[in-house]
């Protein structure tokens, strides 16, 4: 198979038609072209964009996509040369992985996120970490304590509670006072819910846009269960989880995610810059 492959890259590097990179970094997806530029007996050397060689460099395989292939091929990086832009590809195999295909982007959070879940089978809580999180849907980490399977089956409803790091801007309500007092605490939080949005958070209310930063703001959102994945190094429990999110949670999220994008590409280009500093190191 290995051999029909490269057979298949070499037609292509002959034609000096580009092929596709694909990898997913902290969620995000990187996809870049790439100029096959050697082909061997079983390895390529290709030339790419300096995100796209960052990934290689960090993840130590890619899948590369063109039209004339079978399916997507998943390929080990024997090298990266960072200065140059390029790397060596090999141990190439076709996957039915639908990687490109995800329509939402999802991140991975920065720091450790605490989630609460709530089963209609349950008084108690169940208490979770935030693996990723995209406006429709996220991933909730369980310990093999938390987890049952009875209660998780696939189409169960769940309600999850949360707090994401970070300074965000929502819109500031008309009837909210613009001070924070202790008489809104008195309230009931069911009475202050309305369709599982949020209860009034302390905030800077912006005069001129009539907005309202918050810092860390809980979250309450809904879905079902999509699936479930047991990670094999950890033996804890993924539940991906198809919300059916309301405006508060899409706000919210929205921004989250263009920060912690904005924070990996930030990143990808801080590891770029040590790479041509230190030159290519060896598989780790």
């Amino acid at each position: 198979m290995n051999d029909n492959i490269v057979e298949l890259l070499k037609r292509v590097a002959s034609a000096e038609s580009e092929i596709r990179l694909m990898n997913i970094y902290q969620g995000v997806p990187i996809a870049f072209p790439a100029a096959i530029v050697y082909t061997g007996p079983n390895s390529i050397i290709v030339k790419t964009e300096k995100y796209q060689i960052v990934c290689l460099y960090q993840e130590r395989y890619t899948y590369i996509q063109y039209p004339g292939f079978p399916s997507v091929i998943k390929a080990r990086v024997n090298r990266v040369d960072a200065t140059n832009l390029q790397a060596e590809l090999n141990e190439f195999e076709y996957v039915n992985e639908r990687i490109g295909e995800r329509r939402q982007v999802r991140v991975w959070p920065k720091e450790v996120v605490t989630s609460q879940l709530r089963l209609p089978e349950r008084m108690d809580t169940i208490v979770g970490e935030l693996a990723d999180i995209s406006v429709e849907g996220m991933g909730i980490y369980l310990s093999p304590n938390e987890y049952t399977a009875q209660l998780f089956r696939q189409g169960r409803k769940v309600a999850i509670i949360f707090r994401l790091p970070g300074i965000f801007q929502i819109a500031a309500p008309k009837h909210y006072e613009t001070s924070y007092d202790e008489e809104g605490d008195r309230y009931d939080r069911s009475q202050l819910r309305l369709s599982s949005i949020h209860t009034p958070i302390k905030g800077e209310r912006n005069e001129v846009n009539g907005t309202r930063t918050v810092r860390s703001p809980e979250i309450e959102v809904t879905g079902s269960v999509a699936n479930i994945y047991t990670e094999s190094n950890t033996n804890r429990y993924r539940i991906g989880v198809k919300l059916q999110p309301n405006e508060y949670y899409r706000i919210i999220v929205t921004q989250f995610i263009s920060q912690r994008q904005s924070e990996i590409i930030q990143e990808i280009n801080t590891i770029y810059r040590l790479l041509k500093l230190q030159g290519d190191k060896p598989q780790r």
